[in-house]
């Protein structure tokens, strides 16, 4: 077996000539020229930690991810001061997701396709929606298809919903069974919900209660408010499963404390059946009861591509 002691200590020397390089650099310069220096290195980091994608394998762990609806508004000035002084594609990226959040829809195309152009992954996701947006399914299937290939998690999820829903190609129920599995092999909730789901409708499949459930279950353990309520209707009616309404209102009761309106409503109701105690009851749950249904809230809607 070969000895991996001269590769290691070879990378060790080129990394530490490059410190030594660079330190010799910043010496040499002066104190502007440092200052400069200085701060395009924290310009770089607040655009990370400002703007830094969830489902980005490529953004800096140095700094926690962000959701896109939080991304706050400063983070437009200090990406596009990195990218200008870096090129790096991870921050036209970040970009993109900043103006995407502050409704400039032209100047976000514009910073995810510099980004698509230096073949950035997420950028590939988030550009390919958008293209969708605008009418090219071809080229959104197709941007989907790159980034996937190249790992990226949420894309393997919005190739399955392309392949499930015929986005810029013939409808296959096979391959967007196989992208949702590599989707949630990595522990995306959604795909899990989504195959559960597939199987449990019997549109493209024939129904199968029993995957379905295993399905659902996992996507409910994940967080999944949809899997959650789906579980619950099928304990609730024995649908492939003993009829337990005792489970069915843990699942309405899980999905409620999670925001799910519908699920507060479910919870409510085997309140009234006296399946678990009434709101008066100091044993009942908190946190419940206090959700309030409004017009819309009782419609139920189709899990379909996500951006990141």
């Amino acid at each position: 077996m070969k000895a991996r002691s001269s590769k290691v200590n070879k990378g060790f020397a080129i990394v530490t000539g490059t410190a030594v390089a660079l330190c010799a650099l910043t010496a040499t310069l002066g104190a502007e020229e440092r200052a400069s220096l200085t701060q395009v290195a924290v310009t770089q980091n607040d655009c990370d930690r400002l703007a830094g994608s969830p489902f980005d394998q490529q953004r800096n762990n140095e700094f926690a991810p962000v959701d896109i609806v939080d991304i706050d508004q400063s983070a437009v000035g200090v990406c596009r001061t990195a990218f200008e002084a870096t090129g790096n594609p991870r921050f036209a990226y970040q970009l993109g997701r900043a103006l995407n959040k502050t409704q400039d829809a032209d100047q976000a195309m514009t910073a995810y396709d510099t980004a698509v152009q230096a073949g950035y992954p997420a950028a590939k996701v988030n550009f390919g929606m958008l293209m969708g947006r605008l009418g090219d399914a071809q080229a959104e299937f197709r941007l989907y298809t790159e980034a996937a290939q190249s790992g990226n998690v949420l894309a393997a999820y919005n190739l399955g919903v392309a392949y499930r829903d015929g986005l810029g190609i013939q409808p296959d129920v096979q391959q967007a069974l196989g992208w949702f599995e590599k989707a949630a092999a990595e522990g995306d909730d959604t795909a899990a919900f989504n195959i559960g789901a597939i199987y449990d409708e019997g549109q493209l499949l024939p129904a199968d209660d029993q995957t379905a459930i295993a399905w659902y279950d996992l996507a409910a353990q994940r967080g999944n408010k949809d899997a959650m309520i789906n579980l619950g209707l099928m304990y609730e009616a024995g649908e492939g499963i003993e009829a337990n309404a005792q489970k069915a209102a843990e699942m309405y009761r899980k999905a409620a404390e999670n925001g799910d309106i519908f699920g507060a409503y479910k919870y409510l109701q085997m309140q009234e059946l006296g399946v678990v105690p009434a709101p008066a009851d100091p044993a009942a749950p908190e946190g419940v009861n206090s959700l309030v249904l409004k017009p819309g809230d009782m419609e139920q809607t189709t899990v379909s591509a996500k951006e990141i």
